[in-house]
């Protein structure tokens, strides 16, 4: 109640403030320009109705007006521990970058609420120079109906603008820029038929191994790093062409190229073509929603992971399908976007660090899957940091909004599984075959892989278990909230029952009552009704019902 009561109060100041500034903006322009204004949407329909000079120089100060008094508005809901009197209301944090539309939105309010005041106040009071004067010549004539409305408009406006104010986080990750690709995304945010993602059903009937690409295209170019290496040398090649790296496939060192871009055809079936990939595996390359999966040949080794990222931004994890192809002297990988978990490795390339450099493709591939599994425990870091701040959360004040986050991680952890566990597979597969492209020495580095991944996966159930407990303590929560509420209701009208009966036996019709002739029967019934509300209350005390 409290709380309620100071929001309401602050929203009455924050209210009264926009008022008292609508008023100095509206009396320096009507001084200054000498043209009788109101500072509200009726001087743009005035100024469009005259269209003349005096229409032109309406419309411009209804403009100019708006965007000043939004911009004072914005400054002092963002500061409003400065003009709040109740201190115990959470700041509301407004985004130092404060988009065109959300100042004609919060302007368009502000200037509708005013409009909408001058006319209510109109209908009890005078017309007068300005809505304070209406006000005070009210008042002293005893007409209290003006100052009770400006109250009431305060508080609305009050709330109205800290709620679209608290709301331009949002707005402006939308209209930052107003660039063709912020359009674009507002588009399919509005509209997901307009994607032109292609899914599996697109390959319904095409021949085995057709080129097409299945997912989301997640880079404008396809680029490609091309790094070649020994114990000695090392020639590192920054967007190469794709001769350059077939040039690379006739020499004995190590080769490293780095696709970034599954969505061309042209590309991955070159690359393909050239170093023997089989006509399957090239179009496994592009289906980016795939299963992680491994295929043993002769002279190679493919193979598909994930890889997950952790947007900030959205909290979403988002995988990365990353294939690999293994020969004895070329490595290949196909990655869908340029950001990854590789740059360490890249450091200790050419900084000859460790016994990469002495190794051949496949100790290469090991270091590269060991940093794939590594990044999930990243990922479920986040996670945990996630769920810990929920519990807390869930233990103080549970919302609605607790309850879609907690079905979201929910989401999320399902994701992980689907990912993480394919994995196990094929590390296992990876690291029994027999095949003379992963040496001895290296399958030792790859069971650490491998426990690495048993890892992942146990800490992934762990939280899929907490997470899952997250939402029994939600219910519970909301259980023991209500019957909180349940037990003080019960405690109020079982409080009640024993004296609404003797008010109800007094209350009866009948012609004769012997106590009602009784000079201090009422009384003595207030004390009786007065000493049952304090035995009840003493045994409800006594029980722990009650003051607990």
């Amino acid at each position: 109640m409290n709380n309620t009561l100071g929001v309401v109060i602050n929203r009455l100041s924050i209210g009264f403030l926009f008022a008292i500034l609508y008023q100095v903006v509206v009396a320096t322009a009507t001084y200054v320009l000498s043209i009788p204004l109101t500072g509200n949407i009726s001087d743009l329909f005035l100024g469009i109705k005259k269209a003349d000079s005096e229409g032109i120089l309406l419309i411009s100060w209804w403009v100019i007006s708006t965007v000043i008094i939004t911009i004072i508005s914005l400054i002092i809901v963002k500061h409003k521990q400065y003009f709040s009197i109740y201190k115990n209301e959470k700041h509301i944090e407004i985004p130092p970058k404060i988009s065109l539309i959300t100042i004609i939105v919060v302007g368009s309010v502000i200037s509708f609420m005013f409009f909408l005041m001058d006319s209510v106040i109109g209908l009890f009071a005078t017309n007068t120079a300005s809505d304070v004067q209406a006000i005070y010549e009210s008042a002293l004539t005893g007409n209290f109906v003006p100052l009770y409305l400006s109250i009431l408009f305060s508080i609305l406006t009050g709330f109205i603008i800290v709620g679209v104010s608290a709301k331009t986080s949002s707005v402006s990750k939308i209209t930052k820029d107003f660039r063709v690709d912020n359009i674009h995304h507002l588009s399919r945010l509005l509209s997901k038929k307009n994607s032109k993602r292609a899914t599996m059903t697109d390959t319904i009937g095409l021949r085995p191994g057709a080129l097409v690409h299945i997912g989301e295209k997640k880079v404008e170019n396809v680029r490609i790093d091309l790094i070649e290496y020994d114990e000695k040398n090392i020639t590192e090649i920054k967007d190469a062409s794709i001769e350059n790296c077939l040039e690379s496939k006739n020499k004995l060192n190590v080769s490293w190229i780095n696709i970034i871009g599954v969505h061309d055809p042209h590309t991955i079936e070159k690359f393909g073509n050239a170093f023997g990939v089989h006509p399957l595996h090239q179009a496994n390359i592009m289906n980016t929603e795939l299963r992680p999966s491994i295929e043993f040949y002769e002279d190679y080794i493919f193979l598909m992971l994930k890889m997950p990222h952790f947007n900030e931004q959205t909290g979403k994890i988002e995988l990365e399908q990353i294939s690999f192809f293994i020969s004895e002297h070329h490595l290949l990988t196909f990655q869908e976007i340029e950001a990854d978990f590789f740059d360490q490795i890249r450091k200790r390339l050419r900084e000859n660090i460790g016994k990469i450099r002495k190794s051949e493709t496949d100790y290469l591939g090991y270091v590269l899957l060991d940093a794939i599994i590594d990044s999930y425990f990243l990922v479920l870091e986040k996670i945990s940091d996630i769920s810990e701040n929920l519990e807390d959360e869930l233990m103080v004040n549970p919302t609605p909004k607790t309850l879609h986050t907690l079905q979201f991680l929910k989401r999320q952890m399902i994701l992980l599984r689907k990912s993480i566990w394919p994995a196990r597979e094929v590390l296992d597969n990876l690291q029994r075959n027999q095949t003379p492209l992963i040496h001895d020495e290296t399958k030792t580095y790859l069971r650490d892989v491998y426990n690495h991944v048993i890892q992942v996966i146990d800490t992934t159930e762990g939280l899929r278990d907490v997470v899952g407990s997250l939402l029994d303590t939600y219910l519970s929560s909301l259980s023991n909230k209500m019957n909180e509420v349940m037990k003080t209701l019960t405690v109020i009208a079982s409080i009640f029952i024993p004296i609404t009966f003797i008010a109800g036996v007094y209350g009866t019709n009948f012609d004769y009552i012997p106590e009602l002739s009784w000079s201090g029967s009422y009384f003595v019934m207030i004390g009786v009704m007065a000493t049952i509300v304090i035995i009840m209350l003493g045994w409800f005390k006594k029980r722990k019902w009650i003051f607990t």
